[in-house]
């Protein structure tokens, strides 16, 4: 049945393995064209590389050298292009202190969704000690969340009226309902207030979870897409894995301290989708992360990428459309760091895969979501 089929790909291969993971680094000095605006540790990276039917691409990333950020951009809303050579102050850009905490010893379940009148998939939950994901036993049977030990629900998304930076609290989840194709179970959060249709929405725009503690412990901010930088980077990451890589645009870019070290990270969407409906040869999406390092310079990592396929070209033709960007950035598990939701759009699925921030690496925990 190609509906369950599908929903297994959405609610347990979309999040976890459908492609290998390879690495994926480029540095960019302090010294280049634009002054870096953080610094931070350095790692490794890992790529994830999302696939449907079609065949994913593995090669490793460019390494050339990129100019870093600007120390600030101006929102997107209010600004045009921003001056490329200006620093922000500590009086007008603070960095708030380090922060460090326990996370909660109890049982903390997401759900990830958007409209008050749909139902919100489960991507998982924190057991006390590890992430845990939803999953299916052999026979195909699906395993759920637990009960969690908070009884209160707060909720974010980057796309919310206030901001990136609101959070709704005291909101109450209805009663467990089937959904999508099989026998998965979630409720209806209603939030209060309507997310707005955006050019990225895809009807999984927000994250919720069982929680007592603040979601969001530093500012997160949405800023101006025009630096050049952006989409010089982007291009970098995905010279060796589609021709078209230099065609792409930065779409989305997303400003904070995940970790609460005082430094900042820059999460980035950045694709080409000429056939967005369909798929088509040279479309692409990614998002890459820009982690600062110590000495200045800026290790940049993709986290999520994808290339279509041309259907027409295809063996046997199927669309081939796919699109991710971010979600929402919020701490569920209530250890101070922040992790990154983000909104995969693929031929009939749609769904979040939930990314933590761990040693400088972003790597996926859980996803959940539905295919038709």
């Amino acid at each position: 049945m190609i509906g369950r089929s599908l929903r297994r790909v959405g609610a347990v291969v979309v999040g976890s393995a459908i492609a290998a993971a390879c690495s994926a680094t480029s540095s960019s000095d302090a010294g280049d064209a634009l002054p870096a605006p953080e610094v931070g540790p350095t790692t490794t990276a890992v790529a994830t590389v999302l696939a449907t039917s079609t065949t994913a691409t593995t090669t490793s990333a460019a390494t050339s050298a990129v100019p870093s950020d600007p120390a600030d951009t101006p929102d997107p809303a209010t600004s045009s292009s921003p001056d490329a050579g200006s620093a922000s102050t500590p009086d007008d850009d603070p960095q708030p202190p380090p922060v460090t905490a326990a996370p909660t010893s109890g049982v903390a379940v997401a759900y990830g969704g958007g409209r008050s009148d749909s139902i919100w998939t489960p991507l998982g939950w924190w057991d006390g000690s590890a992430w845990r994901e939803q999953t299916y036993t052999i026979d195909g049977t699906w395993i759920g969340p637990p009960e969690p030990t908070v009884g209160s629900l707060s909720a974010t998304s980057l796309d919310l009226p206030d901001g990136p930076g609101q959070v709704l609290g005291g909101l109450v989840a209805g009663p467990n309902q089937f959904f999508c194709a099989g026998d998965e179970t979630g409720p209806t959060i209603d939030l209060g207030v309507e997310l707005p249709d955006t050019p990225l929405s895809i009807g999984y725009d927000a994250v919720a979870v069982t929680a007592d503690w603040p979601l969001q412990p530093r500012p997160v901010r949405q800023i101006g897409a025009e630096v050049p930088a952006y989409a010089e980077v982007g291009a970098s990451l995905m010279a060796d894995r589609v021709d078209t890589a230099a065609e792409g645009e930065v779409v989305q870019v997303v400003r904070v301290d995940l970790d609460g070290d005082g430094d900042e990270e820059v999460l980035v969407s950045y694709e080409r989708q000429r056939r967005p409906q369909l798929g088509g040869a040279g479309d692409f999406t990614s998002v890459y992360v820009r982690v600062p390092a110590a000495d200045g310079s800026v290790d940049d990592r993709l986290v999520s990428w994808y290339v279509s396929q041309d259907p027409e070209a295809m063996e046997s033709p199927f669309p081939t459309p796919g699109r991710t960007t971010v979600a929402a950035v919020a701490d569920l598990n209530g250890d101070g760091v922040m992790e990154v939701a983000l909104r995969d759009l693929f031929w009939e699925y749609g769904g979040i895969s939930v990314y933590a921030f761990t040693d400088g690496r972003l790597e996926r925990v859980m996803s959940g979501g539905c295919g038709v």
